[in-house]
């Protein structure tokens, strides 16, 4: 029985096939050969988003370098017919660090940042964001990688709306989440900010056919904690 799982696993930016041989990054060389003390002949497992995953070998390795080749593939890529996006406005690094590493192992496809009046962080680190969602994505064994994409303003998100999103509004005797239908298509969520959104956001809300308010409970949940209650929730239902 194959216990390929047990091998150390890393996403590659470069086409999967098998006989291929491909250099691995500088910083993935470090890995391998200083903290995981890989040697040749060892194995690993990659993936790309794309190609599915292969079991890879440690072909040739030196102080500065390590190339790996592709022996066979042992997962094929999955066939997504749902996407689960969240829309989330940026809170402090440590919890929005939480929350991106558990949206990703609860199957997250799109994040989005969006810029409320309350928003706490407005300046994101794009190139560390994306390394949490790689580093998140290997971990848990997806094959495909969330897309994150460009911050924008509350107003122009909801000028350009064009799917139902699910938003979370608290005090506001909105339907419990738990009794909403999640159906077979795509499924999107709006988390507030800390401080909540402001009655004027609300108002342009409610004005949205787009937008449905729903409760997460009678407990004021942190943006993180209501993250992941959505996408739990999500991951349930499909």
């Amino acid at each position: 029985m194959k216990q390929d799982y047990k091998h150390p696993r890393v996403f590659l930016n470069a086409a999967l096939e098998k006989n291929a041989v491909i250099s691995l990054d500088k910083n993935q060389t470090h890995y391998f050969r200083t903290v995981l003390r890989r040697k040749e002949g060892d194995n690993l497992r990659v993936f790309n988003g794309k190609d599915g995953e292969y079991l890879a070998v440690i072909k040739a390795l030196d102080k500065k370098s390590i190339e790996i080749e592709l022996k066979e593939q042992i997962r094929e890529q999955p066939k997504k017919v749902q996407r689960l996006s969240l829309y989330f406005s940026p809170i402090k690094t440590p919890r929005l660090s939480t929350m991106i590493e558990k949206a990703v192992e609860l199957g997250v496809s799109d994040l989005y940042p969006v810029l409320t009046q309350h928003t706490e962080k407005r300046y994101l680190n794009i190139d560390r964001t994306k390394s949490q969602i790689i580093e998140a994505a290997e971990q848990c064994e997806r094959l495909d990688i969330p897309v994150f994409h460009e911050s924008q303003k509350f107003n122009e998100f909801v000028k350009t709306l064009d799917r139902l999103v699910l938003v979370a509004l608290e005090r506001k005797n909105a339907p419990p989440l738990k009794d909403i239908s999640a159906g077979k298509g795509d499924l999107s969520f709006l988390i507030g900010p800390e401080g909540g959104f402001t009655d004027e956001e609300i108002h342009t809300m409610e004005k949205n056919n787009y937008m449905v308010p729903m409760s997460l409970g009678e407990n004021i949940l942190r943006s993180e904690t209501a993250s992941v209650a959505c996408l739990a929730w999500a991951r349930l239902s499909f």
